[in-house]
């Protein structure tokens, strides 16, 4: 049986913070970490008529990939990303961290890097937001790291 604090905390996401409707897209970031909340979201957002995608982190992808990435990748624009900024009706992420220091030792440099390449495709999620055209919530799920 699921935790009655996180059906409610799923509730609350999907039908007041998000406010998902029939036929909207909305994609749903998070961790495995969070896999309880995962589930509830997904059902709720299911029961809502929404129309989701799913992205996943993996614990220490990121320091990897910071740590290999040429030039190339960090200035690289995912489309699905761009899509996600321009088309999609809603966002929520989810943090769950397995270790919140996995990129202290990264080079700042390439994180900038990175965040240069992205700032289009922030600033249109932002600017959707700021216009009422996408709705986004972030929460956080506890975890041994947090």
């Amino acid at each position: 049986m699921a935790d009655p604090r996180v059906e409610k905390l799923a509730k609350v996401l999907v039908q007041y913070s998000l406010n998902l409707q029939p036929g909207q897209q909305f994609v749903l970031r998070t961790s495995p970490l969070a896999e309880e909340l995962n589930l509830a979201v997904y059902e709720e957002a299911m029961i809502a008529g929404a129309f989701i995608t799913l992205q996943m982190s993996m614990a220490g992808a990121a320091e990897i990939f910071y740590r290999h990435a040429t030039d190339a990748q960090l200035e690289y624009v995912s489309p699905i990303r761009r899509m996600i900024a321009e088309k999609f009706d809603a966002s929520l992420y989810i943090e769950a961290e397995h270790n919140t220091r996995e990129l202290s030792g990264t080079d700042p440099k390439k994180m900038s890097k990175m965040s240069k390449a992205n700032a289009e495709v922030t600033k249109i999620f932002f600017d959707r937001a700021a216009a009422e055209e996408l709705k986004w919530s972030l929460t956080v799920y506890p975890t041994h790291a947090m």
